[in-house]
């Protein structure tokens, strides 16, 4: 007997379709220039991620490199004959309880980890580097030392 489709038990198909034995199996689908246009688009946007990770990774290399290299001047140089108190204050040389500035600028890295981890700052002991980091602490947009103490705070610099 003879369907519309041929003869019955031969084959099961649907209206228009293929025989199964005659469909492929692996290889492309049947729409080759489909499947090859979104692949291009999709290396396309990879090629465009790859570039973005390559343009942006040396400027945040850099902020983080310049974070480490700043350093922060205690008290700043308008005030370079002050003292500093415990609370952070800044005081008249030789005043009673006050500590006499570092002799150099704090590295922007000792700063970080004398805030973060409660290091000590080389050469001074722990009531010197608590007055300074009181007095770091405080400081204002527009003081020296502020950019650096602003970008140690920074949670991508944690």
């Amino acid at each position: 007997m003879k369907g519309p489709e041929g003869v019955l038990g031969d084959e099961m198909r649907t209206e228009g379709a293929e025989p199964v034995e005659k469909q492929p199996v692996d290889g492309p689908p049947a729409n080759a220039d489909q499947h090859l246009s979104s692949r291009r688009a999709m290396l396309r946007i990879a090629g465009l991620g790859g570039a973005a990770v390559v343009t942006i990774r040396p400027g945040i290399a850099q902020a983080a490199t310049s974070v480490l290299s700043c350093s922060i001047p205690v008290p700043d140089s308008g005030n370079s004959d002050k003292w500093i108190k415990a609370d952070g204050q800044l005081v008249s040389k030789n005043a009673n309880g006050a500590f006499p500035p570092p002799d150099s600028p704090l590295a922007g890295e000792d700063v970080k980890n004398s805030l973060k981890y409660g290091a000590s700052y080389p050469g001074h002991s722990t009531a010197e580097t608590e007055a300074y980091n009181a007095y770091i602490r405080k400081l204002t947009s527009g003081q020296q030392g502020y950019t650096c103490y602003a970008s140690l705070q920074s949670p991508s610099r944690q």
